[in-house]
């Protein structure tokens, strides 16, 4: 009994022993080298300077600059010689699918001789359709409180309600009470058709214009087909600019401030029920938007059946306001390591170096969106993905951040060890012995970052489906979703490094005999 107690615990300590050591590599160093330094600057900036340029109008999903961007890349692609995957299609290399895209095609609001304007007088909250004349009743706040209800009394079903923004303390109200949609749903429950909310200022109203005009103008893409009912059920919900409305409401604003004065000091509703005809007409239409996801193939050797896929998106925010919003970095940056990282491959091919398992190039559509591009591929794969071993995710890696000024050299690396502890020990090992003076910094590698960058990148629709990945990237910045976003911004040195390293990470992953086990589930993915 004591002899195999003892041999227990020398095993038991070897094995500890072994876990604690680093995973060892299996490629061969001068081939990794010698492959990962075709990746120049030279050549990320030539493609980039075509993908980022003003031509391409910014890669909206479903516009011409993305369809354009999908002809580069899938005729580059054909160039080096990856196989198009996509079966019966004309072109192989797009995996195509519809958007339905819905935004308003006009909206407006008339009384009095006055029409109240989309943006510049209103600004709609969600999706809605209505077209009637309507009585629009003033409810004070829109509150039901224990102290006060600006409802009591009042006739509002099948009508608009028009009320303020902020709960002012007089009705019993805490900070926690003032939320636009907790207000709208208190209108509807009393049977209202419509809700128009005022600011306190017309300065507030114009920051909310600023902040989320360009989403409103641009509309929301998405896979279901919308009916013509979807949104004439919806409940209308507005926010009107103060000036605008007291203007064509004909309000008196001393009058009015001093009856509401007068309500609150004795505590009671600030509704004064005052009833205004309006004429409103909201048309949110739909249309279909076709897109594509472009897709290389590599053929691999003797563990051809096994998929290792490099994802980037490719498409960008398009035009706002006039400005083309280039999109260098956000994600031109990715989408150019991408394609460098298959001309490396590619040479190696030649040279009789071919990855043993197959290699999928993916770049999609739709990120900015909600991740579409890589939700449907997700969803309807071409290849399985139980076969599929791990999604390197390459999403803006041509900039730094504020954090990093003093040391350009560094990547953060997100996802790593979410699923699988080999992945996350490969993944510092390869860099440790090909980039040896940079750093992997796992500031955002958590879930819980309230950042939620792990959420918010194309990997995640592997991860969610238990598929280890690593999403490399450089951080936000200044110029982040702006027009500004530029070529001349990007510092290729520190990409081309990047871009180096996920070569490197993908050829170690292509090349070893096992494949990363996953051995953390992926519970709330």
């Amino acid at each position: 009994m004591k002899k195999n107690f003892l041999i227990t615990a020398a095993l038991t300590m070897a094995m500890s022993s072994l876990n604690a050591q680093d995973i060892q590599l299996s490629s061969d160093k001068a081939d990794v080298e010698k492959y990962m330094n075709t990746i120049t600057q030279e050549d990320l900036k030539s493609h980039l300077s075509i993908l980022a340029s003003d031509e391409y109008e910014g890669r909206e999903t479903g516009e011409r600059g993305q369809k354009m961007a999908a002809d580069y890349i899938a005729k580059y692609f054909m160039q080096q010689g990856l196989v198009g995957p996509v079966k019966d299609v004309p072109n192989p290399y797009f995996q195509q699918f519809d958007l339905y895209q819905q935004k308003y095609s006009h909206f407006y609001l008339k009384t009095n001789g006055y029409t109240l304007n989309l943006f510049e007088d209103i600004f709609p909250y969600g999706k809605f359709s209505i077209e009637e004349n309507a009585e629009v009743v003033f409810v004070g706040y829109g509150e039901i409180t224990d102290e006060v209800n600006d409802y009591k009394g009042l006739d509002v079903k099948d009508k608009g309600v028009i009320f303020f923004e902020k709960t002012p303390e007089e009705y019993g109200a805490s900070n926690k009470m003032n939320g636009l949609r907790r207000k709208a749903k208190l209108a509807a429950e009393q049977g209202a058709a419509f809700a128009i909310i005022l600011p306190n200022s017309d300065e507030d109203f114009n920051t909310q214009i600023q902040r989320y005009g360009s989403y409103i103008k641009k509309g929301s893409l998405s896979f279901k087909k919308p009916t013509e009912t979807d949104n004439a059920k919806s409940f209308g919900l507005m926010l009107g600019k103060p000036s605008s409305f007291y203007e064509a409401f004909e309000i008196d604003t001393k009058k009015l401030n001093k009856t509401i004065a007068k309500a609150l000091k004795s505590a009671k509703s600030a509704a004064t029920g005052r009833v205004f005809n309006v004429s409103i007409d909201a048309k949110y239409q739909s249309r279909v938007m076709p897109t594509e996801n472009v897709l290389g193939f590599m053929e691999g050797t003797d563990l051809k059946e096994e998929i290792l896929v490099v994802t980037s998106h490719y498409d960008h925010v398009g035009i706002i306001d006039g400005k083309i919003h280039n999109g260098a970095d956000d994600d031109g940056s990715g989408t150019t390591g991408l394609i460098e990282i298959v001309d490396a491959f590619v040479q190696a091919k030649k040279d009789g170096k071919g990855p043993r398992r197959s290699i999928l190039f993916m770049t999609v559509t739709g990120e900015e969106k909600g991740l579409l591009g890589s939700e449907y591929y997700s969803e309807n794969p071409v290849f399985p993905l139980e076969n599929t071993i791990t999604d390197l995710n390459i999403d803006m890696i041509g900039r730094g951040d504020d954090a990093h000024k003093e040391q350009e050299n560094f990547v953060y690396v997100i996802g790593s060890d979410m699923l699988s502890s080999d992945l996350d020990k490969i993944s510092k090992e390869v860099a440790k012995t090909y980039l040896p003076d940079f750093t992997l910094d796992y500031k955002y590698n958590a879930k819980d970052d309230p950042n939620r960058y792990y959420y918010r990148s194309d990997h995640y629709n592997f991860a969610k489906h238990g598929i280890p990945v690593i999403f490399y990237f450089n951080g936000t910045h200044e110029d982040y979703h702006q027009p500004t976003d530029t070529v001349d911004k990007i510092t290729f040195g520190p990409m081309a490094k990047r871009a180096q390293l996920v070569f490197a990470t993908a050829w170690e992953l292509a090349n070893r005999d096992q494949r990363p086990v996953v051995d953390k589930k992926p519970n709330d993915q």
